[in-house]
């Protein structure tokens, strides 16, 4: 009692289970996140990430599932070329694969074009030769 009078948000008492450890930790890292982290901007669209949902200049943008894990995962990262190894590792979670996604990655970034800049002059989605992708700002 004396670590929480002194200022600490939780605390194990030994013996402890390692699983029991991860789990405090990740409880405390969903406690510290702040509305702003709830919401991610590039130029004129905006994901919610509590909702999940996709706006772009005022418009509504409906994406799959993946679509919108694949298009978070870019913005998330904005200014920074994202590889499809990035995508193939955080995105699908795959760390070891027979064959490449790199058809899949593909396919899912022309549809979130099509769907995402569709109608805009300004791209969001670039494409940066040989080495990944990356959102940026206009």
């Amino acid at each position: 009692m004396l670590g929480l009078d002194s200022g600490a948000d939780d605390y194990l008492v030994k013996p402890f289970a390692f699983a029991e450890l991860l789990a405090r930790i990740r409880a405390m890292l969903r406690r510290g996140r702040s509305d702003a982290s709830d919401r991610l901007c590039a130029g004129d669209l905006q994901i919610d990430r509590k909702t999940r949902t996709v706006i772009r200049a005022g418009r509504h943008i409906e994406l799959t599932v993946r679509e919108y894990e694949v298009f978070e995962f870019l913005v998330q990262h904005k200014g920074e070329v994202v590889s499809r190894e990035m995508l193939t590792r955080d995105v699908w979670k795959e760390s070891m694969r027979a064959t490449s996604l790199d058809n899949v990655i593909d396919v899912h970034i022309a549809r979130l074009r099509k769907k995402v800049d569709h109608d805009h002059a300004d791209r969001l989605i670039q494409t940066v030769r040989g080495v990944g992708f990356i959102v940026q700002d206009p």
